[in-house]
């Protein structure tokens, strides 16, 4: 059965309703689109197409977020202006960007046409409904993309007429978009709690309130709430609580492997809540074809490679950080006996990675390895998360992997780090032990698979916030993560690290690599769990960021409005900290 996102030209699709295309409506949409479901469809699907979030390397001027926040501390890439503090007012274009046709404000007139057009068409009131419902959930999606970057913006709410109409609006504060995002979300949460599987990927009641917790949460972390209002924490607590038994309610619930939540699209997954679809052919994804390593990849390979502080931020199989002196943890063989996530996220030297079927391949990251030469591993890593085994290399740009914008761990994550902040401990206490679980962590004498025992507030949030890490790695949460919670100050004045694997000597690569009578190289027959590792292999800590340290100034946590927007409305203000801005996000 096709998915649900495998758009077509709606042109064409009018085509078969007589007349149609005879255009009566000068503002570009025929009247008549709003008397049939198919048509009316046809254009909602046209903005889920252009506002939904896709995987991380296929963002660009033209989508939410844009490219230049596909960034953090876990990987390597991101834009150097970011990291290194040389941003311009001009450089994060998300408020307007791309042309007239492709960016944040287009897509939320395009929302604003159906939702005022709608109402003028023959539609019944519930098929009206439930593609209004759809709508709003939308507009508020692309509102919340502008406001986690900017603070508050201009909250249009209907197609504004370009001629009678005065179209310098201002910025409304922070606190009014965040309320408005908010109706528009509760407005959604009359939508289905499931839709039929060939209507995957459509918004459902408990999509609307899990991104209404997310929103809440974000609007009482620090970066919005420096003064830690406490009623803040309260509203955010009381949206993900909602989520999460809604969610319960409806089905949803932790999926039994976590290794297999990307991989399993079928009915039995729970977990996932919000979605893109992809088809491999008219909407392909290409993560495949860049994170993994060259040698397995159509043309790509390099990116998304993870650091060597993402790698030391799982704990051990007993939950234990590799900190701890009773971990077990051995800084040599730095992959044994940790927390089953670790396998599942992170590609090392030498473990066993089947890519395009290759039953038994091993993965080799060592300086020099013949077979990625033209683009050799950096950080000593490659990301595993979402990727499959099964595709052969030259259809790594055919991927058709869901992206997974939202699923019930990170609810759970959501309800664990306002149930904390809000003094109900026990609830964080039971949201980590189950993820944990889940995982496949021992539970320990005492059953909290690993954590602190009676932890304090601070040592909750210290912990929720590294399971967030390593639990939602890779799935484009992190840099939102140091920048709500303004964790980019802890990385100022340093560099990311990385794992340099080198051949001892006397040995050398071309040794390695040599292969017997059976065609099986050397580094093959290898037992890496023993003492070959040590005998054939080096290991050194090294930086990726070799030119100068991490940088990011106290004025990025909310970015500037570009000097071409407010040339164009000279009712904008500019945000503080900006070229002697006025505005001023917090409030």
């Amino acid at each position: 059965m096709p998915k649900f996102f495998k758009y077509i030209l709606l042109a064409v699709s009018l085509s078969a309703c007589s007349g149609i295309l005879e255009k009566t409506d000068l503002t570009g949409i025929d009247e008549r689109t709003w008397d049939h479901e198919s048509t009316a469809t046809l254009y909602l699907n046209r903005v889920y197409d252009l506002t939904m979030p896709v995987w991380p390397n296929l963002t660009g001027s033209g989508t939410l977020p844009t490219g230049i926040h596909d960034l953090s501390d876990d990987c390597n890439g991101g834009d150097a202006k970011i990291w290194y503090g040389t941003l311009s007012v001009d450089n994060v274009t998300d408020f307007f960007g791309g042309n007239a046709a492709n960016n944040a404000w287009a897509y939320i007139r395009k929302i604003n046409i159906l939702l005022t057009e709608i109402e003028k068409g023959a539609l019944e009131p519930d098929v009206k409904a439930k593609i209004k419902a759809q709508a709003y959930f939308l507009r508020g999606w692309v509102y919340f993309q502008l406001v986690k970057l900017y603070g508050g913006v201009p909250y249009v709410t209907h197609p504004q007429d370009w001629i009678t109409e005065n179209l310098f609006v201002t910025r409304n504060k922070t606190s009014e978009c965040v309320d408005s995002i908010v109706r528009d979300l509760d407005l959604a949460t009359t939508l289905p709690a499931v839709w039929p599987s060939s209507d995957r990927g459509r918004i459902t009641r408990g999509a609307a309130l899990g991104v209404k917790g997310r929103l809440l949460l974000f609007w009482a972390s620090p970066q919005f709430n420096p003064n830690n209002d406490a009623a803040r924490w309260e509203r955010a607590y009381q949206a993900n609580k909602a989520a999460y038994d809604t969610l319960k309610i409806d089905g949803y619930g932790l999926f039994s492997s976590f290794a297999n939540i990307w991989l399993d699209e079928g009915t039995g997954n729970k977990e996932v809540i919000l979605l893109r679809s992809y088809d491999g052919a008219n909407k392909a994804s290409t993560f495949e074809d860049v994170a993994r390593p060259y040698s397995e990849s159509n043309g790509g390979g390099g990116s998304y490679q993870p650091t060597l502080e993402l790698v030391n931020a799982f704990p051990m199989k007993n939950g234990a950080a590799i900190t701890d002196a009773a971990s077990g943890y051995d800084a040599v063989y730095y992959w044994k006996n940790r927390d089953p996530r670790f396998d599942a996220t992170i590609a090392y030297n030498g473990c066993v990675w089947p890519l395009s079927n290759k039953t038994g391949r091993k993965q080799w990251n060592y300086t020099g390895v013949t077979d990625d030469k033209n683009k050799p591993c950096v950080t000593g890593f490659y990301c595993r998360k979402g990727l499959n085994t099964t595709t052969i290399k030259d259809n790594t740009k055919l991927g058709k992997t869901d992206w997974i914008e939202m699923r019930f761990a990170e609810v759970m994550l959501n309800l664990a780090e306002c149930a904390n902040a809000t003094g109900r401990t026990q609830e964080a206490y039971d949201m980590l032990t189950a993820i944990r679980k889940r995982a496949g962590i021992t539970a320990g004498a005492d059953n909290l698979y690993g954590l602190k025992a009676n932890m304090t507030k601070d040592e909750m949030l210290t912990a929720i916030i590294n399971e967030r890490r390593i639990e939602l790695a890779f799935e484009g949460k992190r840099y939102d993560d140091l920048r709500r919670n303004k964790l980019f100050d802890q990385l100022n004045g340093k560099k990311r690290s990385i794992l340099k694997i080198t051949v001892k000597a006397p040995y050398t690569v071309a040794d390695l690599e040599k292969t017997d009578a059976s065609g099986i190289m050397l580094r093959d027959r290898l037992d890496l769990n023993g003492a070959d590792y040590t005998t054939y292999f080096t290991t050194s800590v090294d930086v990726l960021d070799t030119q100068k340290p991490i940088s990011y100034p106290s004025n990025y946590y909310f970015y500037a409005i570009p000097t071409t927007n407010l040339l164009r409305n000279p009712s904008l203000q500019q945000t503080e900290g900006w070229n002697s801005g006025t505005f001023n996000p917090l409030n």
